[in-house]
């Protein structure tokens, strides 16, 4: 929601995962948001490559992109933004600081969400001294279906 209400405000939004999974996972997400709201994704990792990749950095520089899905690949020098108002960091203990920092540079003082359930002790420190708010989600959203793990041999994984 954070995401979509910087692309009301003309603005665009990144959402910086710490793997390309998971990255993937956050796109297929949020599409189906998107597509109704009529905002435009783009997913960036580092096996862009070549005509493609520069197609998707002139489309972000020139607004056609609302919201970057990305891994490390977003704060790479030839990530620019044409207007970034929001970053989003999943899984911020995955992240150096200054990754995370170069990042919020890429736009004129954007707002920075950092998102985890494994707060480093960094966080922690920022939190007690009231350097970051904290937002704490202790529930599943509405319709989420528990999770099951299983341990399965090979021959059973279909």
């Amino acid at each position: 929601m954070a995401l979509l209400i910087a692309v009301e405000a003309k603005g665009q939004g990144v959402l910086m995962a710490p793997t390309e999974i998971l990255a993937r996972q956050h796109l297929e997400g949020l599409q189906p948001l998107a597509k109704a709201a009529g905002v435009s994704l783009t997913l960036l990792t580092g096996r862009d490559k070549g005509k493609d990749r520069l197609a998707k950095l002139q489309a972000l520089q020139i607004g056609q992109t609302d919201i970057l899905i990305g891994t490390h690949a977003v704060f790479q020098t030839d990530v620019a933004f044409g207007d970034l108002r929001l970053v989003v960091v999943d899984e911020q203990h995955r992240f150096g600081v200054r990754q995370r920092l170069e990042l919020g540079l890429k736009g004129d003082r954007p707002d920075v969400l950092v998102m985890t359930a494994t707060p480093i002790p960094r966080t922690l420190a920022l939190s007690m001294h009231g350097d970051l708010d904290v937002s704490q989600i202790d529930e599943l959203p509405p319709g989420r279906t528990p999770i099951r793990t299983q341990m399965l041999k090979a021959g059973q994984r279909e």
